[in-house]
């Protein structure tokens, strides 16, 4: 499986030297950058810049915002290629894992029900975990 990383600025590629830096460095991922004045044509050809030095092997493309510029351009390109995938969300929670999913097992549709299944360990809040360890502590 091959991850490119979207979004507005340059939080794709910041995004993934924080998983570098946490989980080390993997062939398989890429980042690209949005810049101010580009546009849905420059973010597919560096799509594609990326997918055409691949294997065949399949992308899941991982932006920031839904229906944001950098999503809109990889819809376009997996709606002519079925070996693409598009989700949005860009997170370090969401990319770490991604990356460590067993590819080998599940298909994409399971891939992303696992996700489903994680996706409360996304997002924790410090004040209701400490409520629900409260009230643990008060039996």
């Amino acid at each position: 499986m091959n991850f490119i990383l979207a979004g507005h600025g340059n939080i794709a590629i910041e995004m993934k030297k924080s998983i570098e830096m946490i989980a080390g460095e993997y062939t398989n991922l890429h980042a690209i950058t949005f810049q101010l004045g580009e546009g849905i044509e420059t973010l597919k050809d560096k799509y594609l810049k990326i997918i055409s030095q691949s294997t065949e092997q399949p992308f899941i493309i991982i932006t920031d915002i839904f229906s944001g510029s950098p999503y809109n351009a990889a819809a376009m390109l997996a709606m002519q290629n079925g070996n693409i995938e598009v989700i949005s969300g860009l997170s370090l929670p969401l990319c770490l894992a991604l990356l460590h999913i067993d590819y080998s097992s599940i298909n994409l549709e399971e891939t992303f029900e696992q996700l489903n299944d994680m996706k409360a360990d996304f997002i924790k809040s410090f004040s209701q975990l400490s409520k629900n360890i409260a009230k643990h502590e008060e039996f």
